[in-house]
């Protein structure tokens, strides 16, 4: 039965009223949309399915960390993540879906801090004779289930010539495999083997991960 023509506004009016919070929550993302400045904000705001999926993506986030107990990894891989060419590179609703599908999976793969492969969760620098190796070199790992961890790692080697420029970094960034109790990493050419011992961990080989002179191998103490 139609309305009455006087009641259309107000039906309308009260329409709009009952439906406001059901898009505000499909709209919702894991920030303030008022205050969105990059172009990745702006997109995420625009796009509601996206929106959803940024707030999916916060969420996985947090249970990561509260089921890790691996907090400063966990936000150190957030940001190298959210810094990376292939999430800064999309200038697109759907290419952004993509990464932030594939990074909620990735984050829900995080192993609860009981699990084994969270015995490798720290962050760790090399040392070389009781100090601070000079050619530095860093590793952040997080353990994920089914006998995984994520890598990030950074090494320098400085040469005679270090202050004109004599300076070669490689770096590590990706899944390894806990293979008999040892972690090995395998990715663009890049591979390294790493073992824990009392107080951190030693990368007993490496290969192709980084310049001339660049190596990860060596002793390492846990923060």
């Amino acid at each position: 039965m139609p309305l009455p023509r006087t009641m259309r506004p107000w039906f309308a009016a009260a329409t709009l009223v009952v439906l406001a919070p059901l898009f505000s929550a499909a709209n919702a993302a894991s920030f303030d949309c008022a205050k969105a400045r990059s172009p990745m904000e702006k997109l995420i705001c625009a796009d509601a399915p996206l929106s959803a999926l940024d707030e999916q993506l916060n969420t996985a986030f947090k249970e990561a960390i509260e089921r890790s107990k691996a907090r400063p990894q966990l936000v150190q891989w957030q940001r190298e993540w959210l810094k990376s060419y292939e999430v800064t590179q999309c200038k697109e609703a759907r290419c952004l879906a993509k990464e932030f599908t594939g990074r909620i999976a990735l984050l829900q793969s995080v192993a609860p801090a009981s699990g084994p492969s969270a015995q490798w969760n720290g962050m760790y620098t090399r040392y070389h004779q009781g100090k601070p190796d000079k050619d530095s070199a860093t590793l952040a790992i997080v353990g994920l289930q089914d006998g995984r961890a994520y890598l990030a790692g950074d090494a320098v080697w400085l040469g005679p010539n270090a202050a004109n420029g004599q300076v070669n970094v490689g770096e590590i960034r990706g899944v390894a495999a806990l293979r008999n109790g040892l972690l090995a990493y395998d990715s663009d050419g890049c591979t390294a083997t790493l073992a824990l011992q009392r107080g951190g961990l030693a990368v007993k080989e490496d290969n192709g991960c980084g310049g001339m002179h660049v190596t990860f191998m060596g002793d390492y103490r846990r923060k």
